[in-house]
């Protein structure tokens, strides 16, 4: 009876950690929707104040492409998918950025109540939808039937320059060459926007590749699905996994994290497995592992969730 009751206690802690993660993600997804909602009032006035000197075509342009990408993100934010979960990484710290040049434009200086509010309102939808919650709760609307997707984190090299550099790319080159067509230099705006975005064709698929590395809980056990670290997804039977939980930072296993930030888990098995490393060629890197080491954006919800589906903690 002893037993029963604490086996009955500790199936109802797992439930509602992996309940409260998920309520967390849904709350925080919804923050982020409410604040895209109101930009237009809380930073819209700060674009009008900016754009109020300008020619007028100019000022109609660049309104139209204002609302246009508010829009687009907007109808985004409600189909959670791997596909708008780019978006999400695109869009809102563009409006940052943007933001940001329309205090610097103003004639005569914005007044400090629009300033302060579309500043922290665009930084704030911007930071929410970076949020490892929010970004998950994109990546699992892609899932099926019985699974579960958590994003992996960037790889730590990606961090230093790369990933701002692609996003640069992506956002410049959507950008740049209307602008300057609007600005009626026609020249160096068809120049800018053919480059621009030829630059930005061959970029979102960089920056869309990190929305497709998960690790995904499926009923027969776990799969890492990482292109960047693997040729194709693995999947690890639950059976075959001896214990999954916090990585030491002197483990011998195969780190699969690529050097991401933040808490890894390892996943040691019960017999070596073998797993397909990327490699840049054409030759096949076959290495015998016992176990792997991934970094996944919310260690705890995964733990939470490998719990729920039976998995052994350790």
């Amino acid at each position: 009876m002893i037993f029963y009751s604490r086996c009955h206690t500790a199936m109802l802690s797992v439930r509602c950690v992996a309940t409260f993660s998920s309520v967390n993600s849904a709350i925080d997804t919804w923050i982020f929707r409410l604040m895209w909602l109101i930009l237009p009032f809380t930073a819209g006035p700060l674009f009008a104040e900016a754009l109020s000197g300008t020619e007028r075509s100019f000022e109609l342009g660049v309104t139209i492409l204002l609302w246009m990408g508010w829009a687009v993100m907007l109808v985004a934010s409600m189909v959670p998918r791997t596909e708008t979960l780019t978006l999400l990484r695109i869009v809102p710290p563009m409006a940052v950025v943007g933001a940001v040049w329309a205090a610097l434009s103003t004639s005569e200086g914005a007044s400090t109540p629009i300033l302060i509010l579309a500043i922290v309102t665009t930084c704030l939808a911007a930071l929410l939808s970076l949020r490892p919650a929010v970004t998950d709760a994109f990546a699992d609307g892609s899932s099926y039937g019985d699974e579960t997707r958590f994003l992996l984190s960037t790889p730590g090299a990606l961090l230093l320059g790369p990933i701002q550099l692609v996003w640069l790319a992506i956002a410049g080159g959507a950008v740049a060459g209307p602008l300057f067509l609007l600005a009626q230099r026609w020249i160096i705006g068809a120049i800018l926007t053919i480059a621009g975005w030829a630059l930005a064709y061959f970029a979102v698929p960089v920056l869309h590749r990190l929305s497709h590395r998960w690790l995904v809980f499926v009923p027969a056990g776990m799969v890492v699905h990482d292109k960047t670290a693997l040729r194709e997804p693995q999947l690890f039977r639950k059976e075959a996994i001896d214990a999954l939980g916090p990585a030491p930072a002197d483990t011998e296993l195969e780190d699969l994290s690529l050097g991401a930030p933040g808490l890894a888990l390892r996943a040691a098995l019960v017999e070596p497995s073998k797993i397909i490393r990327n490699t840049t060629g054409e030759e096949i890197d076959l290495t015998e592992v016992e176990g792997f080491v991934v970094s996944p954006n919310r260690p705890g919800a995964v733990v939470a969730e490998a719990r729920r589906r039976g998995f052994q903690i350790g």
